[in-house]
């Protein structure tokens, strides 16, 4: 039997690409579980991390890392390593590892995380201050090339508190506003919106919120006459206008006073004070409150302000400075202004046990850190309405 010539070529021709063929199905068949083994790694390595396992998930992931013939997976693995670095607060790891993330061309959508976390990680270390430039540039980097996404909006929260330490407060409002009408809500812009709340108030700057406006000194006039007058503090006047020397007011110089009424909110159940100004929350503390729920709720003004309060306990008088003192710094008494509950003895002070703050440790009265309790004070004037709720 005769077989054609190009039959027998073709037939030849065949079998080494059959072979080849083979070889490569070969290939790729045991290949299969080393990239399911691969992405087990990384799969598991995530989840560990997500639990805070860090060293566990690190582990996986470097071995993920190194094992990924897949570009892909390697990328994820580089990027959920960076994270785990940077969680773990090691640096040297974790600025290696996002400095990868930038110089990959593949990971560009990932680069405003990168540096937005290179910011972050100059910012904890020993010399933020010699390196307060490259962290401004990183931030400034993740900003221009995040758009609207989350890193961009938390590097612009971090330049806007870099802003407040440098006395920028306008500047610092303008970002926060930026982020804010975004609708975003995030711990850190909350913070630094509180932060420069209290700035802001401090400072000679006329805000909206709270109200402020400027007074002429007439003759006669003294803090503690202006502040009676306009219902503010003689605190919040010094400072706010940095009067050194409360004796020697200039007749015809312009200071900032405060218009707005200040409230108080206590909020048992979050264990937070809320200061407040009209509906605008200006600052939050954490607070300490009564044992067995034993602080009473309902509406309250404060009827006295006093520094370095003495402590009166069953009929002994302890002075302000006595370890048995526990009134702190400063003392606010709260009158009711439920005319059926007649309450005394409470009110809002400092506290020299840190560690009392957000417990029910209290005899009924609201506990607050002394800085706290002193910012507090240098705001609120007698009058102030204070709402204790559950």
């Amino acid at each position: 039997m005769k077989v054609a010539k190009s039959t027998v070529i073709a037939a030849l021709v065949g079998v080494p690409i059959i072979a080849v063929g083979s070889l490569y199905l070969v290939k790729f068949l045991t290949n299969l579980p080393a990239k399911a083994s691969v992405k087990e790694l990384l799969s598991a390595g995530i989840e560990l991390c997500e639990k805070e396992q860090y060293a566990e998930g690190r582990a996986k992931l470097e071995e993920c890392y190194q094992k990924a013939s897949d570009e892909e997976l390697r990328n994820q693995a580089l990027l959920h390593l960076s994270r785990c670095y940077t969680a773990q607060q090691d640096a040297e790891k974790a600025v290696e590892s996002w400095n990868k993330v930038l110089a990959n061309a593949a990971m560009t959508d990932r680069h405003s995380e990168a540096h937005y976390s290179l910011g972050l990680l100059l910012s904890a270390g020993d010399q933020q201050e010699s390196r307060r430039g490259e962290m401004k540039q990183h931030y400034e980097k993740a900003v221009a090339s995040g758009g609207e996404t989350r890193y961009a909006d938390l590097a612009e929260v971090a330049l806007a508190r870099m802003m407040v330490q440098e006395g920028n407060l306008r500047g610092a409002e303008e970002a926060l506003d930026r982020v804010r009408a975004r609708g975003k809500d995030y711990p850190s812009l909350k913070a630094a919106i509180f932060e420069l709340n209290m700035k802001m108030l401090f400072s000679p700057i006329i805000t909206k919120v709270p109200a402020s406006d400027y007074y002429v000194v007439k003759e006669g006039d003294s803090l503690d006459r202006i502040s009676k007058t306009l219902g503010t503090t003689t605190e919040l006047l010094q400072e706010s206008n940095g009067i050194t020397d409360p004796r020697r007011l200039q007749i015809g110089k312009r200071i900032k006073v405060v218009t707005d009424k200040f409230r108080v909110e206590v909020l048992k159940s979050k264990k937070i004070l809320r200061l407040l100004s009209g509906d605008v929350v200006l600052n939050e503390y954490p607070v300490g409150t009564g044992k067995f729920s034993s602080t009473p709720t309902g509406k309250f003004r404060i009827s006295d302000r006093v520094k370095e309060p003495t402590w009166f306990k069953d009929g002994r008088v302890i002075p302000y400075g006595d370890p048995q003192n526990i009134l702190g710094t400063r003392w606010m008494a709260l009158k009711s202004t439920d005319e059926q509950k007649e309450l005394t003895g409470y009110g809002i002070h400092g506290t020299d046990d840190d560690s009392s703050i957000g417990k029910e440790s209290s005899q009924g009265c609201i506990r607050l850190l002394n800085r706290d309790v002193e910012e507090l004070f240098k705001i609120l004037p007698v009058g102030t309405e204070v709402v204790i709720q559950d």
